[in-house]
C-alpha cells in the first residue's frame, strides 16, 4: 500500500513537472510572439535630421570610378565617358552629397593630374589598390557628376603626399572669384563659375599606420593640420572642414578636438560593420554595437563649446560657426566572410537582404543621434560594396538599395523619440526596430519599422501621446519592402525585393495595429489633422 501510494505520488510529481515545463513554454511562446508596442509623443522635442546623413562615396578602388561610374569605352557611355544606364539608377538613390577621392588612395592624389584636356593627363600608378589611374575622371568631371544627380561635392585633400599649398590651390580652383591663376585655370577648362564646393576633408584615416600616411602621431596630425587649415580658409572662409577622428581611439579625437575645434565643423569617423561570422544575428550585434561607440562620442562632444569665442582676428577668416558634428564619411557592410566576392580585394559581392534589414538598422541609429551626426556617407556607390553593379552588358540594383532610396524618400525631416517594446530577436536585439519622424510644419508622421525576425510576423500596436484633443491621426499610406528569405539577393535577372504601396485612410484619436511580415521594412505615413 505505501509503495503504491509513493509510486502515485512520483507519477503525479512528473506529471506536475511535465504539465509546469508546458505552462512555462507556453508563456515564453506568448512573451516571444507578443504584440510589440511602438509609443510616440508628439509633442516630445523634435531633433533635425541633417539630410546629408544620406551621402554617398566614391574613391578610384577598384570598378567604382572607371568600369563603373565612368568608362569611356562603353557603348552605354555618354559623350563624356557617363555610363548612363548607371547614372539612371544613381539618380533614383536621391543622393545629397558626394564624397570624393577617397578614401585611403587620397593620400597619393595629386589633383592637378586630373584637370584639362584629358589625353595630356599623365597615368599614375594606383599605389594603394592596385592598377593603373589614368585621372579622367577628375575635378571637373566630378562636379559635373555631381551637377547631374544633384548632390554637393565633398573633397578629400591629400595630407600625405601634398601640400598645405597644394590644397589651398585646389579651393582656389574650385572656388575662387578673382582674377587668380588657378580660377583662371578653371575658366581656361571651360568653367566661368565657381563650383563652389562647400564641404572638404583635412586628410583620411592618417592615424592608421599600414596607410601611405606621415601623421599617424595624432600631435603630427594637429600640427600639420592647422597649416592646411589656414590656408585653405584664407581661400575661402565659408568652407566646412572636417578634421580626422577614430571611433576606436578616444584619446586621438580628445587632443584633435582641443587642438582644432575652433575650426573643425566636423569630426570624422568611420563605422564599418565586418561581422565575425555570416550569421544574420551577428551582423545585426555589430551594428548595435555602435551605440556605444556613438555614446562615447557623444559624451566628448558635449565637452565642446557650441560657439567659438576668443578667436584671434589676426586668423583673417572666421572659426567655426555652428556646433561641431560628426562626420561618418564612411560608412557599410564590409562581408570578410564571403565567398563570392570577386575584383579587387574581391569587395563585389552580392548583399542580401538580411543585410539590406541591417542597412535599415545602421540608418535608425543615424536618425536617433541626429543630433551629434552632421554627414554620412555609405562606401561605396557602384560595383565595390556597393548598392549598384555593373558589367559591360548592363547594371542592376542590389538588395541595399531599397533601405538607402526608401530612407531618404519617405523619411521626414526632423526625428521624434520613440519608446519600443519588442520581443527579443538575440540577447540585446530587438526583434522589431522603429523610428519616427515628423515634418518641419508638424503636419505629418513617419514611423519606419523593421521586423527583423526571419520567421515570424508580428503584429504592432503604435500609439500617439499628447494628440491636442481636437486633432485625429490619420493613416494615409504604408510602403512595405519585403524579399523571401534572409539570403536572397538580386542578380541582373532578378529584383527579389518586394515593394507594396497601399493607400490607406484610417483615423484614430491615438492608436492603430498594423501587422508586419517577417522580414519587413515598412513606412507608415501619418498626417495630424483636426
Amino acid at each position: 500500500m505505501i509503495y503504491k501510494l509513493l509510486k502515485h505520488k512520483a507519477m503525479l510529481r512528473k506529471w506536475f513537472l511535465m504539465f509546469g515545463f508546458v505552462l512555462f513554454s507556453s508563456f515564453l511562446n506568448a512573451q516571444s510572439s507578443s504584440e510589440t508596442e511602438i509609443v510616440i509623443d508628439v509633442k516630445q522635442k523634435s531633433t533635425k535630421i541633417s539630410p546629408f546623413i544620406y551621402g554617398q562615396f566614391i574613391e578610384n578602388l577598384g570598378r567604382c570610378i572607371n568600369g563603373g561610374i565612368y568608362d569611356e569605352k562603353s557603348p552605354l557611355s555618354d559623350k563624356n565617358g557617363v555610363r548612363t544606364d548607371v547614372l539612371e539608377k544613381v539618380k533614383g538613390l536621391n543622393i545629397p552629397l558626394l564624397r570624393y577621392p577617397g578614401g585611403t588612395v587620397s593620400k597619393i592624389y595629386h589633383w592637378k593630374d586630373g584637370i584639362g584636356p584629358k589625353d595630356q593627363r599623365p597615368k599614375r600608378p594606383n599605389l594603394i589598390w592596385g592598377g593603373v589611374v589614368d585621372n579622367h575622371f577628375g575635378t571637373a568631371e566630378f562636379i559635373q557628376y555631381c551637377k547631374s544627380i544633384g548632390a554637393e561635392p565633398f573633397l578629400v585633400v591629400n595630407m600625405s603626399t601634398g601640400t598645405p599649398e597644394e590644397a589651398s590651390d585646389w579651393v582656389e580652383y574650385c572656388n575662387g572669384t578673382q582674377d587668380t591663376y588657378y580660377a583662371n585655370l578653371r575658366r581656361l577648362d571651360g568653367f566661368s563659375e565657381p563650383f563652389n564646393v562647400k564641404f572638404w576633408g583635412i586628410g583620411n584615416e592618417e592615424f592608421a599606420v599600414p596607410d601611405a600616411g606621415k601623421c599617424q602621431n595624432v600631435d603630427n596630425y594637429i600640427e600639420d593640420s592647422w597649416l592646411f587649415v589656414k590656408l585653405m580658409k584664407l581661400q575661402d572662409p565659408s568652407i566646412k572642414l572636417v578634421l580626422v577622428g577614430n571611433v576606436d581611439d578616444l584619446i586621438w579625437n580628445k587632443k584633435v578636438l582641443a587642438g582644432l575645434q575652433q575650426t573643425c565643423d566636423f569630426l570624422s569617423v568611420h563605422l564599418y560593420a565586418i561581422p565575425s561570422d555570416n550569421k544574420y544575428t551577428t551582423l545585426l550585434k555589430n551594428i548595435e554595437s555602435f551605440n556605444k561607440s556613438i555614446d562615447s562620442m557623444r559624451e566628448l562632444l558635449k565637452t565642446i563649446p557650441e560657439k567659438v569665442t576668443g578667436f584671434p582676428v589676426w586668423f583673417r577668416f572666421p572659426p567655426r560657426q555652428e556646433p561641431l558634428k560628426l562626420a561618418i564619411d564612411e560608412w557599410g557592410i564590409w562581408d570578410l566572410n564571403s565567398d563570392k566576392g570577386s575584383g579587387t580585394y574581391k569587395l563585389e559581392y552580392p548583399f542580401n537582404w538580411g543585410q539590406a534589414l541591417a542597412v535599415a538598422k545602421f540608418l535608425n541609429i543615424f536618425h536617433r543621434n541626429a543630433d551629434i551626426i552632421g554627414l554620412a556617407t555609405w562606401a561605396q556607390l557602384v560595383n565595390v560594396l556597393a548598392p549598384i553593379m555593373s558589367d559591360k552588358n548592363g547594371s542592376y540594383i542590389q538588395t541595399i538599395y531599397a533601405p538607402l532610396q526608401a530612407y531618404r524618400n519617405y523619411s521626414e525631416s526632423n526625428d521624434l523619440p520613440v519608446r519600443i517594446k519588442s520581443s527579443l530577436l538575440a540577447p540585446d536585439i530587438n526583434a522589431v526596430d522603429a523610428v519616427a519622424g515628423i515634418s518641419d510644419n508638424q503636419k505629418n508622421i513617419t514611423v519606419t519599422v523593421l521586423n527583423l525576425d526571419e520567421k515570424q510576423g508580428k503584429k504592432a500596436s503604435i500609439s500617439f501621446n499628447n494628440v491636442a484633443t481636437n486633432c485625429q491621426m490619420q493613416l494615409i499610406e504604408q510602403i512595405t519592402y519585403t524579399a523571401p528569405s534572409v539570403d536572397a539577393v538580386n542578380t541582373s535577372k532578378k529584383n527579389v525585393v518586394s515593394e507594396k504601396k497601399t493607400t490607406k485612410s484610417i483615423k484614430s484619436n491615438n492608436s492603430f495595429q498594423i501587422e508586419m511580415e517577417p522580414l519587413s521594412m515598412i513606412f507608415l505615413k501619418f498626417t495630424v489633422g483636426s
